[in-house]
């Protein structure tokens, strides 16, 4: 894929989508209109979301079946 306002190539691979988004984010980010702005924000706050969640869930694992263990009769 190549970037539509510059001419670096991202391979596909399974992080393109995210090398794409951060490269945006740090070259081309002041060409975005006021609402693209906003969307690429929320899309950035999800994206953070997800991979601190995936960071718990390594340490702490899945919370429902911790949960489920400690409060459970068997």
């Amino acid at each position: 894929m190549k970037c539509k306002y510059c001419e670096q190539i991202f391979e596909d691979d399974d992080d393109f989508v995210l090398d794409y988004f951060y490269h945006f984010e740090s070259h081309h980010y002041d060409v975005l209109s006021v609402d693209e702005k906003i969307m690429h924000d929320i899309r950035k706050k999800m994206i953070k979301s997800k991979s601190d969640y995936d960071v718990n869930k390594k340490i702490d694992g899945d919370s429902d079946l911790v949960f489920n263990a400690k409060n459970s009769d068997i």
